[in-house]
């Protein structure tokens, strides 16, 4: 009987190899911790990320997660700036988050200093960015309607608004999308069932081996047959002596 290999590494074995197939390994990784953390297994999770040394995010993640939780918002934007494989536009649009999130925040303040900040940052951070200027408008409106300007209260839960709507626009290896393995697995396992023209029993689908149902599992012996309606639909089969047995 084959045994599992150990986990223990030994002193003979070399580093883990970049690429399984054509599969990143460091990305694999990534969606193995981030899928058992959503599933409840912190520790196991945790063990992965310090086995493998592939942490679940990157260092730009988790800097601006802490920049943008403690309103550095230059700084915010400078991490924002510095990660690699954005485009023009998605930058500008991450850009224009980081300094609406802290404009609201500005309105919300409701003093003239607060307005005064506010404007600033209006003219001098978002506008140059050059996004719909239909934004910049609704922006400039609400500095007299105070529509959308966040108390005081509610800035941590804004906060985390503003890095999670950040993360929409940056790159996919930024941030591992939730459940992101649970449906590459579902969609090799949908693909396979589709594929499968004597499919039939949708409780018969494991994942320890390729689908694949066998002649046998589709129906193939009658049950039952209606002869009243054989008889209605072809009149002549009334007189068949083989009906007599039916």
């Amino acid at each position: 009987m084959d045994l599992p290999e150990s986990s223990v590494p030994r002193a003979d074995e070399g580093p883990a190899p970049h690429r399984l197939g054509p599969v990143d390994r460091e990305e694999l990784v990534r969606a193995m911790t981030q899928s058992l953390y959503s599933l409840g297994y912190r520790r196991a999770a945790a063990a992965l990320e310090a086995e493998s040394g592939v942490p679940l995010y990157p260092p730009e993640h988790d800097r601006l997660l802490l920049e943008v939780m403690a309103g550095r918002w230059d700084a915010s934007a400078e991490t924002v700036r510095s990660v690699a494989g954005v485009g023009d536009a998605d930058r500008a649009v991450a850009e224009f988050l980081v300094w609406r999130g802290y404009y609201l925040e500005l309105l919300g303040m409701r003093g003239d200093a607060g307005l005064r900040r506010a404007r600033e940052v209006l003219w001098r951070r978002i506008a140059p960015l050059g996004v719909d200027r239909r934004c910049v408008h609704w922006l400039a409106r609400a500095m007299v309607s105070s529509e959308g300007a966040v108390a005081p209260e509610a800035v941590v839960g804004w906060r985390i608004a503003v890095f999670l709507d950040l993360v929409e626009v940056l790159p996919s290896w930024f941030h591992v999308p939730s459940g992101r393995l649970e449906h590459l697995v579902e969609s090799v396992v949908t693909k396979q069932v589709e594929s499968c023209i004597y499919h039939n029993l949708p409780d018969e689908i494991t994942l320890f081996e390729d689908h694949r149902c066998h002649e046998e599992h589709i129906p193939s012996q009658c049950a039952q047959v209606r002869v009243k309606q054989i008889v209605d639909l072809f009149p002549s089969f009334d007189r068949c002596p083989s009906l007599s047995c039916l």
